[in-house]
């Protein structure tokens, strides 16, 4: 088994092909376990995402996964794909001793969790999801609208030649600026893409993004340089597949709760309804809100897990 070396309530995960997967936990040891998926890709678990829960009675684990957040080496590409991201799910939960657990996710995180449990429905006694991220082609091109946003990050990428529609050529010139550009070109160009997702969650633009410290930068274009490589392919998932993956978990007969902002603009509330339509015993709720989970969709995720109830294996 792997090195798991604990510092206070966080560890590393040493995996197999020498990642170091963050760990934080939250919660009695004893607890009804819980697993974290955070969006990006490449974002990283917050210590603010254990306020969803019950800290009496919930064992709350929030990975960092690969190269996100605080897990090492910081921005990695290598082996960072969705096959990889599973095998760290499954040797955390039994290196931890927990035989299911639940799993909360949210945008990317909602996509992820599809994914794991319908690769390991054994492991899984209940998803809560939240604006899931379903992957397509549609969903991602619609990031990067020109109208919604996308045009600050696209200003001044001029397309390398790729013999690709304008759009999916700009992305993949993004892509390669944040994994070879210059230091300066990755910050710029990390930047240009934090302002345009403000504008995307209505989010005041911060245009002192460009001068932050190094250190913080270095963190931004980690996070955009994670994100544009799964974005290029469809996270290697694509919408058939994740519905494929609900259809699965259905017939497991898993509990799912499926949240959604009547308002969010990064995650269509038509994925919902075709998640719920692949998981007819799904439970949709919609809610007053966005794509982030803060206010009224904060509050309806927190009842939400509080409302599930299943007995750990």
């Amino acid at each position: 088994m792997p090195d798991v070396s604990a510092t206070s309530d966080c560890f590393y995960l040493r995996t197999p092909d020498a990642q170091r997967v963050h760990v934080r936990l939250a919660g009695p040891p004893d607890g009804e376990p819980w697993l974290v998926l955070h969006g990006g890709p490449g974002s990283g678990c917050s210590a603010a995402m254990a306020a969803w829960f019950d800290p009496r009675w919930h064992r709350v684990v929030m990975p960092d996964q690969r190269g996100a957040g605080k897990s090492r080496p910081a921005g990695s590409l290598r082996r960072n794909n969705v096959g990889a991201l599973l095998a760290d799910l499954e040797q955390l939960r039994q290196a931890l001793g927990i035989e299911r657990w639940g799993v909360v996710g949210g945008s990317w995180g909602a996509a992820l969790g599809l994914a794991y449990a319908a690769k390991c429905p054994d492991a899984v006694a209940a998803l809560v999801l939240r604006g899931t991220f379903l992957t397509g082609r549609d969903d991602i091109a619609r990031l990067f609208a020109p109208r919604r946003g996308g045009r600050r990050m696209l200003q001044g990428v001029k397309p390398r030649g790729e013999r690709l529609p304008d759009a999916r050529a700009h992305r993949l010139t993004v892509s390669r600026l944040l994994q070879s550009g210059t230091p300066v070109r990755k910050w710029d160009t990390a930047a240009a893409w934090r302002e345009s997702e403000q504008v995307l969650l209505g989010l005041p633009a911060r245009q002192h993004l460009r001068r932050q410290p190094p250190r913080m930068r270095e963190a931004m274009a980690a996070k955009y340089r994670i994100q544009a490589r799964y974005l290029r392919n469809r996270a290697g998932l694509g919408k058939p597949g994740l519905l494929r993956a609900a259809r699965t978990i259905a017939a497991h007969g898993l509990p799912v709760t499926l949240l959604h902002g009547r308002f969010d603009a990064v995650c269509r509330p038509a994925n919902a309804r075709r998640l719920q339509a692949a998981m007819p015993g799904a439970r949709l709720e919609w809610v007053d809100g966005g794509h982030l989970a803060t206010g009224a969709l904060g509050k309806a995720l927190a009842a939400a897990i509080v409302a599930v109830r299943w007995q750990p294996g």
